[in-house]
C-alpha cells in the first residue's frame, strides 16, 4: 500500500481520490475552499457539465455510474433559437439513445465527494498547496506538512502544482490563453409544478453571431442559462452597465428567453463575470512522483462539453496504465504523458472551433445543410462513417484521432454539399464513393470501432 495525496477536490480529484483508495492505498485529498456540501447554494445556479462517453466509461470503471446517473438529465440535441423566434432542432447522435447528460457542476462534486468520503479517504478543506518537494516526498498545505509516495495535481487552470512543477523542470513550458469573451451564469426557474418551460431534451442555443445565450436543463425544471459576450465592444460586456442596458440587450437579441426569466436583470448583477482560456504544458509528469490531471493539465473552453469528461479520461487512461505495468509508476507515468496530453490539446482546439460553430454558424443556412447531409450518412452507413461529434461523444476514440477524422470529414461533405440546397438532393451513390475512397481507409489504418460505447459495458484498458 503507498500513500497517494492528491491536491484539488474538485470533480477529479474526488474521482481519482475514490480509484486510488479502491486500489487499496492510503489516500490524503486537500482542497483551499471550504466543504462544498456544508453550503446552502442553489445547485440550479452552478455551471452546468455535460457527461458523454468518457466520463460514464470512467464512472463504470469505479461502479459509480448508477448513482451519478440520479442527477443527470438527457440532452438528444441543440435547439437553435433565431432573432425572430424560429426553432431548429438538431439531433446529435443517429438516433435517441444516443444523448449528454446535462448535470449540475457541484451536484456531481457532492456525489464524487460522498462516494470518495464513504470508501475511507481522508479529505482536508480550506488547505491550500504551499510547496511540494518530490524527491523528499513532502508537502505543504495550509502550515502542515505531509508525505507522499505518489503526489497528483488535480487543482484546476491555476493550478499551484503546476507553478510547482515548473520550478522542478525548467525547460519545460505553460501556455495560457484566454478568448476574447467572457461569461455570465442566469437562471430559467421551473414552471409552476416543476415543469420545463423549454423543450427537456434539448442544448438550447440563441446564436447571434459575436455572442450567443445557452441553455441546459437541470433536474426539478429549471435550465441554467449561460451568456457568452466579447469583453468590450458594442455588444460586449463592457456597456452593459445598468438593469436597462442589460433589459434592452435582451429585447433585441434574445427576447423568447424574456418570458421565462423573470429575474435576468437583477442576476446580471449578482452573478460574477467568468473568464475562458486555455491551458496547456509541455509535460504533464515529474519522474515517478508527481502528475497533474484534469484542468491542472489541460483547461479548455466548454464549447465542446468535454472538459470534465477529458478530465474523467485522465483518470481512466492512468487505471489503465496502472493496469499494463502493474504499479511501475515511472512507466505509467511516461505513458500517460505519452498518450493523453496529445488528446487534451487535441480536444483543446476542437473546444475552440465550436465555439465559432455555435455562436456563428449553427443559425448559417449552409451549415444546417451540411449537418443535416451528415446526419443522413451517418444512419445510411453506420459501419463505414462516424461524425466527428460522435466520435468524441459517443465512443472512447483517442480525441486526436477524432480531430484528424474531422479533416477528411469536412472534404466529405463539402463536397456532397456543393449544388445543392437540400439533403433529399444529396447524391447517395456519391457520398459512399467518397466514404469509401476517403475516410474506410483512415478508419482501418487508426485501427477505430465506430461502435458507440455502451454504459454498463466492461471498461476495455488500453493495451
Amino acid at each position: 500500500m503507498e500513500k497517494i495525496v492528491i491536491s484539488g477536490a474538485g470533480l477529479v480529484g474526488a474521482f481519482w481520490a475514490l480509484a486510488m483508495k479502491k486500489r487499496g492505498h492510503e489516500v490524503e485529498l486537500y482542497e483551499k475552499r471550504s466543504d462544498m456540501r456544508l453550503d446552502s447554494a442553489d445547485g440550479g445556479r452552478s455551471i452546468n457539465l455535460i457527461a458523454t462517453s468518457r466520463a460514464l466509461n470512467a464512472f463504470t470503471t469505479v461502479g459509480i455510474l448508477d448513482e451519478v446517473k440520479k442527477i443527470v438529465v438527457p440532452v438528444t440535441g441543440r435547439m437553435m433559437h433565431s432573432l425572430s423566434g424560429d426553432l431548429t432542432y438538431q439531433p446529435y447522435g443517429r438516433d435517441e439513445s444516443e444523448c449528454n447528460y446535462s448535470v449540475s457542476r457541484s451536484l456531481l462534486n457532492i456525489t464524487l465527494l460522498n462516494e470518495a468520503e464513504k470508501a475511507g479517504v481522508k479529505i482536508i478543506f480550506s488547505h491550500e498547496l504551499e510547496s511540494l518537494d518530490p524527491d523528499a516526498g513532502k508537502a505543504k498545505f495550509g502550515g502542515k506538512t505531509t508525505s507522499f509516495d505518489r503526489f497528483f495535481g488535480a487543482d484546476g487552470a491555476g493550478s499551484l502544482t503546476r507553478k510547482e512543477l515548473l520550478r522542478l523542470m525548467p525547460n519545460e513550458s505553460e501556455s495560457v490563453e484566454f478568448i476574447d469573451s467572457d461569461y455570465k451564469e442566469l437562471l430559467m426557474p421551473a414552471g409552476s409544478n416543476n415543469e420545463y418551460l423549454m423543450e427537456k431534451k434539448a442544448l438550447h442555443i440563441w446564436p447571434r453571431g459575436n455572442h450567443m445565450l445557452m441553455a441546459l436543463p437541470n433536474l426539478k425544471g429549471s435550465f441554467t442559462m449561460t451568456m457568452y459576450l466579447p469583453k468590450t465592444g458594442e455588444d460586449g460586456f463592457e456597456n452593459l452597465k445598468t438593469k436597462e442596458d442589460v433589459t434592452k440587450f435582451f429585447e433585441k437579441y434574445y427576447k423568447s428567453a424574456i418570458p421565462h426569466m423573470p429575474d435576468f436583470a437583477n442576476e446580471y448583477f449578482e452573478n460574477p463575470q467568468g473568464k475562458l482560456g486555455t491551458v496547456r504544458m509541455s509535460k504533464w509528469v515529474y519522474k515517478d512522483k508527481v502528475a497533474l490531471m484534469g484542468d491542472a493539465a489541460h483547461s479548455i473552453v466548454p464549447f465542446f462539453g468535454q472538459g470534465m469528461n477529458c478530465g474523467m479520461e485522465d483518470c481512466f487512461y492512468l487505471l489503465s496504465f496502472i493496469e499494463k505495468h502493474g504499479e511501475s509508476w515511472q512507466k505509467v507515468f511516461e505513458d500517460y504523458d505519452r498518450y493523453q496530453r496529445p488528446n487534451g490539446n487535441a480536444i483543446a482546439d476542437m473546444a475552440l472551433e465550436n465555439f465559432v460553430e455555435m455562436k456563428e454558424k449553427v443559425g448559417d443556412e449552409r451549415f444546417l445543410l451540411k449537418k443535416a447531409v451528415e446526419h443522413k450518412i451517418e444512419n445510411l452507413f453506420p459501419e463505414k462513417y462516424r461524425a466527428r461529434y460522435g466520435m468524441v461523444t459517443y465512443t472512447l476514440i483517442p480525441y486526436a484521432t477524432a480531430q484528424k477524422a474531422g479533416v477528411i470529414q469536412n472534404k466529405i461533405l463539402d463536397e456532397l454539399i456543393d449544388g445543392i440546397s437540400d439533403v433529399s438532393e444529396l447524391d447517395v451513390k456519391k457520398a459512399e464513393t467518397l466514404i469509401d475512397e476517403l475516410f474506410v481507409p483512415f478508419v482501418k489504418e487508426s485501427g477505430i470501432s465506430l461502435e458507440r460505447y455502451l454504459e454498463g459495458q466492461a471498461p476495455k484498458y488500453i493495451s
